[in-house]
């Protein structure tokens, strides 16, 4: 470490007044889109926990950029984004600070213990270089940086005083392990090297006896997990294979969802050049039709998009509308096109495509695997994967409905991103 002293007790410096200068303001906005993010889980105790851990992050970014504008951070692949994972994982991880990993620990005013889930600790995936604690009021709209330790301290404190994972698969840690100098926190993002805190070496998954039955025991379960704590129904070596495992995190979240209404991003309104909240809020822009001269890049992209389509028989009605979003994750970036367009407006039964496309950005570090899966409330319409991600693009066309919606998942490597349904809400588009 660069010139850190060893923790010490900062209980003192817990009283909320004492931290004035770490706090930050929240500005509505970002209420806003927690509050939308907390929708999309299952468990209403989640719910909160999911809302003030975004609330977390976006106060850690704002504060992050006051004090240190000079640091690049990257939190689009954060755990507390994807559903699917925030829904049994109530805490940030794998937020990017330079080349260090970051995770966020909400900690209380009122005690001098915090409590963290054992898989952001213990999980390799999940694994950061410092863990740093963030006081959040809500009420005051207000979030303040408190503390913070690094992989190797926390190693060797378990190695001594050995926790136990308590029944909601959680460790309690005292305050007295988090360092409150929060200048070396900063000297330490700025100067120290990532690979100078040894990290444990994420494993790749193969398919097992384990896995094997864990998938069959979540099939079984089904709406359970919707009303039920995952360590209320499973085992915490149960729990260490779920969540090191994405697609078992997205089963689980899927045996849920089939009768959880969640909202849904209107694809009719993008029919009419416009976008829905939500949309905007988890980072969608509308593509303009046809795609103006003026933005020659995204032109040229997009061109390239419809010609490789149409090599492969698929054909993009001139009539059709769409919202692109970037996949940023730690070996690759990626450029996610949703395209739709009536195929029949009948009253009675209108019918409306949904085509989904995916292809590297240019110049930016390409993934080694990709995959691409939609499904509708019953099943999985599409699954494939592609491996030479440098030459083809991946791509999924369904057909729905009035009343259907379609759930997409995206496997980058290793990071997983999971998407609110898109739907054809006509009567809100009126």
């Amino acid at each position: 470490m660069l010139n850190q002293p060893p923790p010490q007790d900062f209980s003192d410096f817990l009283d909320w007044r004492s931290l004035n200068e770490s706090r930050t303001e929240l500005l509505p906005q970002h209420l806003q889109q927690a509050a939308r993010v907390s929708k999309l889980i299952h468990l209403s105790e989640q719910r909160w926990q999911v809302y003030l851990y975004s609330l977390a992050v976006l106060g850690f970014e704002q504060w992050l950029q006051e004090r240190a504008p000079d640091l690049r951070l990257q939190s689009d692949s954060a755990s507390i984004w994807q559903p699917a994972l925030a829904n049994l994982l109530a805490v940030a991880c794998n937020i990017q600070v330079s080349d260090f990993k970051i995770c966020l620990i909400t900690a209380s005013s009122l005690t001098d213990q915090h409590s963290v889930p054992f898989a952001a600790l213990d999980i390799p995936r999940f694994v950061a270089h410092f863990y740093i604690l963030i006081q959040v009021e809500e009420e005051q709209k207000q979030v303040a940086v408190s503390g913070f330790m690094n992989y190797e301290e926390y190693h060797r404190y378990q190695q001594t005083t050995q926790l136990k994972i308590d029944a909601d698969w959680t460790y309690t840690l005292p305050s007295t392990w988090f360092n409150s100098d929060l200048n070396t926190l900063l000297l330490n993002l700025r100067c120290l090297q990532a690979e100078a805190i040894q990290m444990p070496k994420i494993i790749p998954i193969t398919e097992n006896n384990p896995i094997k039955e864990l998938r069959q025991k979540l099939t079984k379960l089904g709406s359970q997990l919707k009303t039920r704590h995952p360590w209320e129904l499973l085992t915490v070596k149960e729990g260490t294979t779920l969540l090191s495992n994405p697609e078992l995190v997205n089963l689980a979240y899927e045996g849920a969802s089939t009768s959880v209404t969640q909202p849904a991003i209107n694809v009719s309104l993008w029919l009419r050049d416009r976008i829905d909240e939500l949309s905007q809020e988890l980072g969608w822009i509308l593509i303009p039709f046809p795609v103006l001269s003026a933005m020659r890049s995204l032109q040229e992209e997009f061109d390239n998009i419809r010609a490789g389509l149409e090599q492969q028989g698929v054909n993009i009605s001139p009539a059709a509308r769409g919202a692109y979003r970037n996949l940023e994750s730690e070996r690759g970036c990626l450029r996610m096109y949703v395209i739709t367009w009536m195929l029949t407006e009948t009253p009675e039964k209108p019918e409306w495509v949904l085509l989904v496309a995916l292809k590297p950005q240019l110049q930016a570090q390409i993934p080694k695997k990709l995959k691409l899966e939609v499904r509708d409330q019953t099943q999985i319409l599409f699954e494939e994967s592609l491996q030479d991600t440098n030459q083809s693009i991946l791509y999924a066309q369904v057909v729905g409905d009035r009343d259907e919606r379609f759930w997409v998942s995206v496997k980058v490597d290793d990071t997983v991103f999971d998407f609110p349904p898109f739907g054809l809400e006509l009567e809100a588009a009126i």
